[in-house]
């Protein structure tokens, strides 16, 4: 009977363990997975007429964005540039990618290990046409990790990055996918228009090199065959000087220079179905330096010594007759 009994309890026992045990999945556990959020902030682009960025590359020194005609600049003190092609549409594409996925942090003094503080972190400003904030966001550090090939074969293993945020007026630290430093943690010059020259080579019939003296030349397509006048081209080289002139960038920005001489040299681009193109080329007195500029993005002026962009387009007859 005792024995009877005793079972009996352990069996009531057993019973109250168990629902406490579903108590909690069905209480606690959706609780806790209630705190993190699907999504961290809204942001109706379409809204937003201005951008605030403080990269932390850049010791926080705001660089602002600002649409004016639906046309996007960039500017950083007196400087105002145009934007690089695609550059703040790829900002807006990272910004509404951010989805946490887990939340790390409820406490202040974390910040720093995860660099969200002032100091340490990236911040961005997202605000609408009358001033007023949408999204104020930190961007902190990265990690990042291997993971196995999914599709397996000799793939080999992919990167998973794990980039940490927090809204500027929230505690909350949360772990987002992706290296969101790449994207937003960038110098006032990495956003700006840097594009040189861009043409469609099959279009283009003609390259007028205007050099001081008697130096000048011109190559130009009769048919299918390019000439340096009347001489026969070396065609290799002729095909590569034309790729060069299909997309070239500026690599350095100089600001605030003004023009006080004629150019030293010059390169014209004409063609059919293209709008003319001309290179000017300025020398800096007294150094190995040269500044180009490009009539399709004239108010932006290059420096470069003579193995920057200098050398790809200034070519001597020489280089095109063939050998």
């Amino acid at each position: 009977m005792s024995k009877r009994f005793n079972n009996k309890k352990l069996i009531y026992l057993l019973a109250g363990l168990i629902v406490i045990l579903l108590l909690t999945i069905i209480v606690k556990i959706p609780k806790e997975n209630a705190t993190i959020k699907s999504r961290l902030f809204d942001l109706d682009t379409l809204q937003v007429s201005k951008i605030i960025l403080y990269p932390k590359i850049n010791n926080g020194i705001p660089v602002e964005f600002n649409k004016n005609n639906m046309k996007w600049s960039v500017q950083q003190g007196d400087i105002i540039s145009a934007t690089r092609n695609g550059a703040v549409q790829n900002m807006f594409t990272e910004a509404l990618n951010i989805k946490p996925q887990r939340l790390v942090t409820r406490d202040k003094s974390k910040w720093k290990e995860f660099e969200l503080t002032d100091s340490l972190g990236t911040r961005i400003k997202f605000l609408n046409n009358k001033g007023k904030v949408m999204t104020d966001l930190m961007i902190g550090k990265f990690t990042y990790k291997q993971v196995a090939n999914p599709y397996g074969g000799d793939g080999g293993n992919n990167i998973r990055g794990t980039s940490f945020v927090r809204l500027f007026n929230e505690k909350e630290v949360y772990a987002v996918d992706g290296f969101l430093s790449f994207y937003f943690n960038l110098k006032f010059e990495d956003w700006r228009d840097n594009s040189f020259i861009k043409a469609d080579k099959n279009d283009i019939t003609n390259v007028r090199f205007i050099y001081p003296a008697d130096s000048s030349f011109n190559i130009s397509k009769e048919g299918a065959i390019w000439r340096v006048e009347s001489q026969e081209t070396d065609s290799v080289n002729v095909e590569n000087y034309l790729n060069t002139l299909v997309l070239l960038n500026g690599q350095y920005i100089k600001n605030n220079y003004k023009p006080v001489l004629s150019p030293i040299s010059q390169i014209m681009v004409e063609g059919n179905n293209l709008l003319n193109i001309t290179i000017k080329c300025f020398k800096v007195e007294g150094v190995d330096e040269y500044i180009l500029n490009s009539s399709l993005n004239p108010e932006i002026y290059f420096t470069t010594g003579t193995d920057g962009i200098y050398k790809k387009l200034f070519k001597s007859r020489e280089y095109f007759v063939k050998k």
